[in-house]
């Protein structure tokens, strides 16, 4: 919401200097030992106009130009990952593929 309120960004330059410095950082961090996640919040009336998307559109290609060292994904994909990776055993019930306990919460 930064395009939205005073003091936010102006225009997508600076929205673009954002996400590359704030992805920078973080890859460093990264190669010190402490890998971490960068979420980029995004409503389509804000960032849907043409000068904003182009802020997108080059900051995803920043993004990608790291490779393997930067994974773009959804949501889902992340969910998907630590459940593969980091889920502790023995907890919740591995017998219920992942979609039918998905029905069973949106049936609660």
């Amino acid at each position: 919401m930064r395009f939205a309120i005073p003091n936010g960004f102006s225009h997508g330059g600076e929205f673009f200097t954002y996400l590359k410095d704030s992805l920078s950082y973080l890859i460093e961090e990264g190669k010190r030992g402490t890998p971490k996640m960068m979420s980029v919040g995004l409503h389509c009336r804000l960032v849907g106009r043409p000068g904003r998307a182009k802020a997108l559109e080059d900051f995803l290609d920043f993004a990608m130009s790291f490779g393997d060292d930067v994974w773009i994904c959804r949501r889902d994909e992340i969910a998907s990952h630590f459940y593969k990776n980091h889920y502790p055993e023995g907890c919740g019930n591995d017998s219920v593929p992942m979609e039918n306990s998905t029905k069973m919460r949106s049936s609660l």
